[in-house]
């Protein structure tokens, strides 16, 4: 179980590090626009187009990574005061509740791209880009943010109860 948590850890992390080249990416071409829009009164015409499907990609991909992480917003009022195996059960159903969410991005984000790709629905402006590219990122963030959510699963049936915990820091 823990190779199984380890390789879907992995490959979260390793989408974060393209997540990253991707905001520095993101802000080179905003910078970019600004300075040949105001600075030089030649505004371009990809840059808009470019950056909202760099953002679509950082926002779902990263969901999967959000969730593994258990950096999601979320509201801990009744779970901070819950203790040992309750306080598991809660956090499981928390994670197992994300799952049906993550199933309906995955399915009609799979819907979406393939309807876009066999019609050949293409961006209404210059640059034409095929449709099919930015809604699958859809699809493919309901993917990693289901795998997240077995992930994240097996993390807590994984980790030492609270008693655990104390015990061994009191023996430390």
């Amino acid at each position: 179980m823990r190779g199984v948590l380890k390789g879907i850890e992995y490959v979260q992390k390793t989408i974060v590090y393209l997540l990253a080249i991707l905001i520095a990416l993101l802000a080179i071409i905003v910078f970019y626009e600004v300075v040949s829009r105001y600075g030089f009164r030649s505004p371009t015409i990809w840059t808009n187009e470019i950056s909202s499907y760099i953002l679509q990609f950082i926002v779902f991909f990263s969901m999967g990574y959000l969730l593994i992480e258990d950096e999601h917003l979320k509201v801990t009022f009744f779970l901070d005061k819950l203790k040992g195996k309750a306080n598991k059960v809660l956090r499981i159903i928390n994670v197992l509740l994300v799952i049906p969410y993550a199933a309906i991005l995955l399915i009609y984000g799979w819907n979406i791209t393939a309807s876009s790709f066999e019609r050949g629905s293409v961006s209404p402006t210059l640059l034409s880009v095929p449709l099919w590219i930015p809604y699958s990122f859809i699809c493919i963030g309901g993917g990693l943010l289901i795998l997240a959510g077995i992930g994240n699963v097996l993390k807590i049936v994984t980790e030492p109860n609270d008693a655990t915990v104390k015990e061994a820091k009191l023996i430390d």
